[in-house]
C-alpha cells in the first residue's frame, strides 16, 4: 500500500521542497498520483549544474555546444511543466551565452511572473570574457518604446539579483533598484556595458551591493542610502561616498586602469581614505587589495576606531610591504581578525627580493590571524613571524597554502600543478612555522 501518497498534500509539497531539483522531478515515475507533484510544489528550482560542467572548457566547442544545449532543453522542460502559483529562488548557472537569448528571456519571464524572490543568471565563462555574453533585455522593464513592462509585479517581490556574464547597463540596474522595493541584494560580475552606476536616495531597499571584475566600470556613486556593504573587485573606480550611515562593510582595489595607474605610486592610499572619508569611523571590516600601491612613510593612514576585520592583499616581495602592513595595524587599534593575502609572482627577481624589517608595532586586540597565499619563500616566513613578534594576543594563526583560496579544476594540468605547490607550501608551514608558534596559539594549516 502506498501510504506515502496518502498523506496531506501540506505534508507532500513540504517533503518535495526539501529535495534538490533532479530529485525532485524525479519522484514523477513513483505513480501517477505523483507525477505532476512537484510541478506544483517545488519552490527552488536552482538548476545546479556541478556535474555537468566537469572539464567543460576541455571539451571540443561541439560537444561544449551539445552541453549548452543540453542544459538549456532541460530548464525549458521545467519551466515548462510547473504549475505552481510562487517559486522562492530561480538560479541558472551554465556557460551560456547570447545565442540562447530567447529561452533565457523566457526564463526571466516565468520566473517574475512566479514572484521569484531571488534570481541568479550564472552564465559563468571558465575560459574568460565572451564577447557574446547575455544582454539583460530591456524591453523586459518597459525601457524600449512599444515594449511596456508586464512585470510590475513580479518585480516588487525580488530580494536577491545576481548577475554573473550577463551584459546590464547602468541604467536596466538603476531601474532595477527604482522598481524593486523589497531588493537588498544585488551582484553583478564580469560584465562590459557596465560603465557608470548611481545608487541614490533613502527609499532604495538595497542593502548588500557587490561589483566584480566589470573592466569598463568607471564610477559609481552612492549617496543618502541604508547601505552596509559595497564590494567591488577588478579595475579601481571612481568611488563617490555621501551620507551612507549604516555601510559598515567596504572593499576596494588598487588593480590596472587608468585610475589605477595614476595612484600606483605613493597616491592610491591617500586616495582610498580620501574615498571613503565619510564612513571611515564606521567601518568593521575593511577589505583592501593594494598590490600595486607604493608605501609612502609620510603619509599618516586615518583611524579607524571601529574595524573589527581587516583583510588586506598585499605583493608579498614588495620592499616595504611590512611597513604597509604595520600601518594598517597602527591605523586599526581594535582590530580583532587580520587576513594577509600573500600575492608572489613567480620570476627569478622577486624570488631573489627581500623584504625590509619594519619597526615594532604591537597590537593587543588582534586574536585570530589568517595568512593566505602562503608558499615555500623566506618573504612568506617573514610576514608570517612579523604577526607574530606584534601580535600580543593572538590566539589563533590559520595558514592557507599558496593560493588556496583560488578554485582550480582538479583534473586540468594547471590544477595539479597548483596542488602540488599548495602540497609543498603545507610541508614548509609545518617545518618553518609551527615549532615557532607558542603553545597559547591555536595553528591550523588549512
Amino acid at each position: 500500500m502506498d501510504r506515502i501518497s496518502e498523506l496531506p498534500h501540506e505534508i507532500l509539497s513540504s517533503i518535495l521542497s526539501l529535495l534538490p531539483l533532479k530529485e525532485a522531478v524525479a519522484t514523477s515515475v513513483l505513480s501517477r498520483h505523483w507525477r505532476y507533484a512537484w510541478a506544483w510544489s517545488t519552490l527552488t528550482l536552482d538548476f545546479d549544474p556541478e556535474e555537468t560542467l566537469i572539464g567543460f572548457k576541455y571539451h571540443s566547442r561541439t560537444l561544449q555546444n551539445k552541453k549548452s544545449h543540453r542544459y538549456v532543453n532541460w530548464v525549458n522542460r521545467v519551466v515548462e511543466q510547473h504549475s505552481g502559483p510562487n517559486i522562492k529562488l530561480f538560479r541558472a548557472c551554465f556557460d551560456l551565452d547570447r545565442r540562447f537569448t530567447s529561452s533565457i528571456d523566457k526564463w526571466i519571464e516565468f520566473a517574475l511572473k512566479k514572484r521569484v524572490q531571488v534570481l541568479v543568471l550564472d552564465f559563468v565563462k571558465e575560459y574568460g570574457i565572451n564577447k557574446d555574453s547575455y544582454m539583460f533585455p530591456r524591453k523586459l522593464l518597459g525601457l524600449e518604446e512599444g515594449f511596456p513592462s508586464r512585470h510590475c509585479v513580479g518585480l516588487k517581490s525580488l530580494k536577491v539579483l545576481s548577475f554573473n556574464f550577463v551584459d546590464v547597463t547602468g541604467e536596466i540596474l538603476e531601474h532595477l533598484l527604482s522598481v524593486c522595493p523589497f531588493l537588498e541584494r544585488l551582484s553583478v560580475s564580469f560584465v562590459e556595458k557596465l560603465v557608470n552606476l548611481r545608487v541614490v536616495g533613502s527609499s532604495i531597499a538595497l542593502k548588500y551591493l557587490q561589483l566584480d571584475e566589470c573592466d569598463d566600470l568607471k564610477r559609481v556613486e552612492i549617496y543618502d542610502t541604508n547601505l552596509v556593504s559595497f564590494i567591488h573587485t577588478g579595475t579601481a573606480i571612481d568611488l563617490r561616498l555621501s551620507n551612507v550611515p549604516s555601510l559598515v562593510e567596504v572593499a576596494i582595489t588598487s588593480q590596472r586602469n587608468d585610475i589605477a595607474r595614476l595612484c600606483a605610486s605613493t597616491a592610491f592610499m591617500r586616495l582610498a581614505f580620501t574615498q571613503l572619508a565619510c564612513c571611515l569611523y564606521q567601518l568593521e571590516t575593511l577589505m583592501i587589495n593594494t598590490q600595486v600601491a607604493e608605501y609612502n612613510k609620510d603619509y599618516t593612514f586615518p583611524i579607524l576606531p571601529n574595524l573589527k576585520h581587516l583583510e588586506l592583499t598585499v605583493e608579498g616581495d614588495y620592499t616595504l610591504s611590512l611597513s604597509q602592513l604595520s600601518s594598517f595595524m597602527k591605523a586599526s587599534p581594535y582590530l580583532q581578525r587580520l587576513a594577509l593575502k600573500l600575492r608572489f609572482w613567480e620570476n627569478a627577481f622577486n624570488e631573489g627580493r627581500k623584504i625590509k624589517k619594519a619597526a615594532k608595532c604591537p597590537h593587543h586586540y588582534i586574536k585570530v590571524v589568517e595568512v593566505l597565499g602562503y608558499c615555500d619563500r623566506t618573504n612568506a616566513v617573514e610576514h608570517v613571524m612579523f604577526l607574530m613578534e606584534n601580535v600580543v594576543a593572538l590566539e589563533k594563526l590559520v595558514i592557507g597554502p599558496y593560493w588556496s583560496w583560488d578554485c582550480h579544476h582538479s583534473g586540468s594540468e594547471s590544477g595539479k600543478r597548483e596542488r602540488k605547490k599548495e602540497a609543498k607550501a603545507r610541508r614548509h608551514a609545518n617545518m618553518h612555522l609551527k615549532h615557532r608558534v607558542p603553545s597559547t596559539v591555536e595553528f591550523v594549516c588549512l
